[in-house]
């Protein structure tokens, strides 16, 4: 690894795959307008990363020697945010590209209990884009060099530059080695990285998952000697990891490897399974969501309580009993909310979990009447109780019978439901008026 005062290693534009085409419009032309304007204007992050490897990104950071109020005025469809650290986020149709001032703060990236409280402030941002800022701290914290904000990454591969100016790839901190290597390393001494954002061993775990990389030696010995203090991670970003895990399309792999390093444990606790049970049904959220699904997070968390929802169903309905609603209501509240408070979910977010596992228990069994498909389906939490039922048909958790029938059911209510909507978009026919009589003269 470079340190601050050493020459960067760059690629010039023969010698690496970056290319503009694999660059979103919107994140060209900001990086345009910056450079126009007589600023530096980089790309950085995962971006670089994945476009060296050939891979899309899913989106565009910039990092800049603008300062935010210079960005805000250049851009007047954004908004600055952020407690510890200002950024500016530029909002196109569909698409935010963050704007970043070059810093040197070691600090761990913004979470989401900042963009919550962020949100006051931004709105004042868009009102008055001049406006002088309320003194923080953040107005303390040390703006710096390129070479500055390279080093204080979380990992080698994160910290490439992509220079708009000339298409030049800029290494400060040792990634090109890592990419080809297939390798995960931190930016300086893992187990102070580590400890300064316990998160990080999460994402090196997911990085090395996901890309398929290997975790370097000290990286890997470092997280085996702190993974104990994942546990005083903020609650909003560990549950904002966990989720952005599961719609990743690789949430399999990944909590393999969290759990194979102890570490899914520890940070959720509260979280149902953590058994061979579970890669059952990851493998069909991430089969979903590779065939283009989305799943809300009612669905995604409830995927991990599928396997305990059906046992404690079993052993309510064992030797033909009926079922008891009320005591079935009470267990799966008793199961959920350990987790809920945890992770955070809001009050919304439970109430469709719980009735749209709730809803399973009349699922067990092929419809035999259209009208109890119609009345369930048109229950708000319907859409999670068919999304956890498809998942359970997958993993072998439910009767093929009525993995048959509810798919045929809501088959024919969805063509019926479509071809009411086309009906009532289609305009009325025009009267044909009937021709005039010729009077008789």
């Amino acid at each position: 690894m470079m340190t601050e005062d050493a020459v960067p290693r760059i690629l010039a534009r023969p010698d690496h795959s970056v290319s503009r085409d694999g660059l979103s419009p919107s994140a060209i032309k900001v990086m345009y307008r910056l450079h126009r304007s007589g600023y530096t204007a980089y790309l950085v992050g995962g971006a670089v990363r994945d476009l060296l490897l050939g891979g899309k990104p899913k989106d565009f950071d910039i990092a800049t020697n603008a300062q935010p109020q210079e960005i805000r005025r250049l851009f007047r469809n954004s908004r600055i945010i952020g407690r510890r650290f200002r950024l500016v986020h530029v909002m196109f149709r569909g698409e935010i590209v963050e704007v970043a001032t070059f810093r040197a703060s070691p600090e761990p990236p913004e979470g989401p209990d900042d963009w919550e409280e962020a949100e006051a402030e931004a709105a004042e941002a868009d009102a008055d884009p001049d406006r002088t800022p309320a003194p923080t701290r953040v107005d303390r914290a040390v703006y710096g060099t390129p070479a500055e904000d390279a080093l204080r990454r979380d990992f080698t591969i994160n910290g490439l530059f992509y220079d708009i100016a000339d298409f030049s790839v800029i290494d400060y901190v040792g990634g090109l080695d890592d990419l080809k290597a297939r390798r995960v390393g931190t930016i300086g001494e893992p187990e102070r990285r580590f400890r300064e954002d316990p998160v990080r061993m999460l994402r090196a775990l997911e990085y090395g998952a996901r890309l398929d990389f290997e975790i370097e030696r000290r990286t890997r010995e470092a997280i085996a000697e702190c993974r104990d203090e994942i546990s005083e991670a903020s609650p909003a970003r560990l549950s904002y990891e966990l989720f952005e895990t599961l719609r990743s399309g690789e949430s399999a792999t990944i909590y393999s490897a969290w759990r194979g390093a102890g570490l899914f444990d520890r940070a959720f606790p509260d979280v149902a399974g953590r058994t061979d049970e579970d890669m059952k049904v990851l493998k069909e959220v991430d089969r979903a969501v590779a065939q283009g699904a989305r799943f809300g997070d009612s669905t995604l968390i409830g995927a991990f309580y599928l396997f305990p929802f059906y046992r404690e169903f079993a052993e309510l309905t064992g030797d033909g009993r009926k079922l008891d609603n009320v005591e079935m209501l009470r267990r799966i509240a008793v199961m959920l909310e350990p987790a809920a408070t945890n992770l955070r979910l809001s009050n919304h977010t439970l109430h469709l979990l719980m009735q749209g596992l709730f809803t399973l228990t009349k699922m067990n069994r092929a419809p035999d009447r259209g009208r109890k498909v119609l009345k369930l389906a048109r229950q708000e939490y319907f859409g999670v109780a068919w999304a956890l039922f498809r998942l359970a048909g997958a993993a072998g958790l439910v009767p093929t019978d009525a993995l048959q029938g509810w798919s045929a059911a809501v088959l024919r209510l969805d063509e019926t439901n479509d071809k009411a909507a086309s009906e009532e978009g289609r305009p009325e026919p025009k009267r044909r008026r009937r021709p005039r009589r010729r009077r008789r003269r």
